[in-house]
């Protein structure tokens, strides 16, 4: 089975395709990526990072943060399952204005097969 990628990108009168873990990907990503409130039609559609300032951020706890992204994947990422989400802070100053990394993995069928999942999404 073929999946739409994203972004969705017209090239010769065809949208893109992509395998289903690249479309998981994305859409834990997007998940990731949205602040609540931003899709009129899903307001509970995102993460709550968005909410918080900076400065909370840095001193929340992060078992909090683990536990929303956590939750937002459950809930609107159902091909994805067993997920654990880490909380990664940034040294180097390249990875996200934010400075935070988010390791999400989790399983998922492709087919009859159960393959597992493990990616990173920068934050910010």
């Amino acid at each position: 089975m073929e999946y739409l990628s994203l972004p969705l990108v017209l090239n010769q009168g065809y949208l893109s395709r992509c395998t289903l873990e690249e479309s998981i990907i994305y859409s834990v990503g997007l998940i990731l990526s949205t602040r609540l409130g931003q899709l009129p039609f899903a307001p509970e559609y995102g993460s709550e990072i968005w909410e918080r300032e900076f400065s909370d951020l840095v001193t929340s706890n992060k078992a909090d943060m683990r536990g929303n992204f956590r939750n937002a994947i459950d809930k609107y990422e159902k091909r994805l399952y067993n997920v654990s989400v880490s909380i990664l802070q940034t040294q180097d100053g390249k990875a996200a204005a934010l400075g935070l990394i988010a390791e999400v993995t989790g399983n998922y069928m492709d087919g009859n097969e159960e393959k597992t999942l493990r990616n990173s999404f920068r934050i910010g």
